[in-house]
C-alpha cells in the first residue's frame, strides 16, 4: 500500500529528539517493514544527522513571518501544504492518508474529500489546550479543531481520556480507535554494560538513581522535581534525580535553581543527548520517574522506561493507568501530590528486590503489548475494513490484551 503521512505541525522536526519526532519516525518506519511505501509531507525534517534513514520526505516551511501569529501562520500554511499533498497523490498514485492531527491544518479533510482515500487522524492531544499560551483566537481555534475531528473518518487516539472526549463533541464512537504510544523494544531493553558506563560518566557510582527523560516544558510537571530532591535529600542522602533533556535556556535555568537550594549532589540536569545514547541514560536509572503530564496523554517515555526493564513512578491519570499495575510495574501517585511520590521514590529506593522484579514486569508488558507493530497491525486493519466498505465496524479496533495478563511470562 502506498500511503502518504501528513505531519503539518511545525513544531515537529520528524528527524528531531521530540518525543512526538520519534512517534511520527517510529510509525512511518514500522509501515515500511510490514512492506508499505511510506511518503512523509511535513512541516519541519529536522537536522539530527544521526537519526536520518531511509524516508521519502518532502518538506513544505510554513510562512516564516512570526509576526502574523499562531494562529494565521498555521491557517495561511494550509494553502503551501495542500497544493504539494495534492501533488504526492496524484504522481505518488496514494492509496491511504494518514495525518497527525495539527491544530488549524485542513489538508488532509481537502484531500479525503477531493479524492476520496482511506484515511486515518492520529490525535494525541487536544492542541487547544496544550498550545492555549500560543493563541490569540482560542474560540476560532476550538472550531478548527471541531470541525477537523468530525470530519475525519477515522481516529487513532493514544489514550481512553482522548476517545471519550471526541465521543462528547459528537463523533462517533465506532469511528475512533486506541492505538496507545510504543516503543522499539530492540532498541529500549536491559543492559548492564551500558548502564555501567553511563553511571561511570555521570559519577554516579553506586548510588540510588531516580530518572526523568524527556522535555522540560511546564506541564511535564519539572519544578516538581527540585522540591522532591529537597525532601529527598533529609531522607535518604544517597538518592539523586537524575534529568535528561531539555533545551540550554531550560537547562540554565534549572541549575541556577539548584544551585541556588544547594541540591547539586541530588538533581542533576543532564541535558540533551542524542536518541541512540538515550537507553543507556535509562539503564543507569533504578527507577524512573513522570512526574506530571497531561490527563489524556500516555507518555512515551513510559514505555521506554519500562521496554528497559526499569519500574515507573507516575502519576495515576487514566491513560497510565491502562499501562501500569500499581504495585506490578512501578508505583502511582495522585497527581501533584508530591508527599506521596517522594514516598514512593523512597519505598523503592530501599528495596532492591522489588524493583528488579517490577522491572522484569514492566519489560514483559511492553514487549507483549506495545511494539510498534502492534499499531501498525491496527492501522494495516482498519485501512483494509474502509477499503472493503466494512466501516464504520460494530466495535472498536484494538490489539491489546483486556481482561488478562497476556504478557506473564519471561521477558524478551
Amino acid at each position: 500500500m502506498r500511503i502518504l503521512y501528513l505531519c503539518p505541525d511545525h513544531g515537529i522536526p520528524v528527524y528531531g529528539r521530540r518525543g512526538c519526532s520519534t512517534h511520527v519516525r517510529e510509525t512511518c518506519y514500522a509501515l515500511q517493514r510490514a512492506g508499505h511505501e511510506v511518503t512523509l509531507l511535513v512541516s519541519q525534517i529536522g537536522d539530527d544527522v544521526e537519526l536520518k534513514r531511509d524516508l521519502d520526505i518532502l518538506e513544505i516551511r510554513p510562512p516564516a513571518s512570526r509576526k502574523l501569529g499562531y494562529d494565521l501562520r498555521n491557517l495561511l500554511h494550509n494553502f503551501a501544504f495542500y497544493r504539494a499533498a495534492k501533488d504526492l497523490v496524484v504522481t505518488g498514485r496514494i492509496d491511504a492518508l494518514y495525518e497527525r492531527f495539527s491544530l488549524y491544518s485542513f489538508v488532509g479533510t481537502m484531500l479525503h474529500r477531493r479524492f476520496k482515500l482511506p484515511r486515518i487522524v492520529e490525535v494525541n492531544a487536544f492542541l487547544s489546550v496544550e498550545h492555549r499560551d500560543k493563541l490569540h483566537f482560542l474560540r476560532l481555534a476550538l472550531m478548527a479543531e471541531n470541525r477537523i475531528v468530525r470530519r475525519a473518518p477515522a481516529m487513532a487516539v493514544v489514550s481512553r481520556p482522548l476517545h471519550d472526549s471526541l465521543v462528547e463533541m459528537g463523533v462517533a464512537s465506532e469511528r475512533i480507535f486506541m492505538m496507545p504510544m510504543a516503543v522499539d523494544t530492540e532498541h529500549f531493553h536491559p543492559d548492564s554494560e551500558r548502564r555501567e558506563a553511563v553511571r561511570r560518566q555521570l559519577n554516579l557510582g553506586g548510588r540510588y538513581v531516580v530518572g526523568y527523560i524527556g522535555g522540560l516544558a511546564a506541564w511535564h510537571g519539572i519544578s516538581m522535581l527540585h522540591d522532591m530532591a529537597e525532601s529527598i535529600s533529609r531522607k535518604n542522602p544517597d538518592c539523586v534525580i537524575l534529568v535528561v533533556g531539555g533545551t540550554q535556556v531550560e537547562l540554565d535555568e534549572h541549575r541556577a535553581e539548584v544551585a541556588r537550594r544547594g541540591m547539586d549532589r541530588h538533581l542533576v540536569f543532564a541535558g540533551s543527548v542524542p536518541y541512540s545514547k538515550v537507553p543507556g541514560y535509562i539503564n543507569a536509572m533504578d527507577a524512573a520517574l513522570v512526574p506530571d503530564t497531561n490527563y489524556w496523554t500516555c507518555p512515551t517515555k513510559m514505555f521506554e522506561y519500562q521496554a528497559s526493564g526499569v519500574p515507573t513512578i507516575a502519576p495515576e491519570y487514566p491513560a497510565i493507568l491502562e499501562s501500569i499495575e500499581d504495585g506490578t510495574e512501578g508505583l502511582l501517585f495522585k497527581p501533584r501530590d508530591l508527599d506521596r511520590a517522594v514516598d514512593c521514590i523512597l519505598r523503592l529506593g530501599n528495596d532492591p528486590e522489588a524493583r528488579q522484579t517490577m522491572g522484569e514486569s514492566a519489560r514483559r508488558r511492553v514487549v507483549a503489548t506495545h511494539s510498534w507493530q502492534h499499531n501498525v497491525q491496527s492501522i494495516t486493519s482498519l485501512y483494509e475494513a474502509m477499503r472493503s466498505g466494512e466501516f464504520p465496524l460494530s466495535g472498536p479496533i484494538t490489539n491489546r490484551p483486556e481482561g488478562n495478563k497476556a504478557w506473564e511470562g519471561d521477558p524478551q
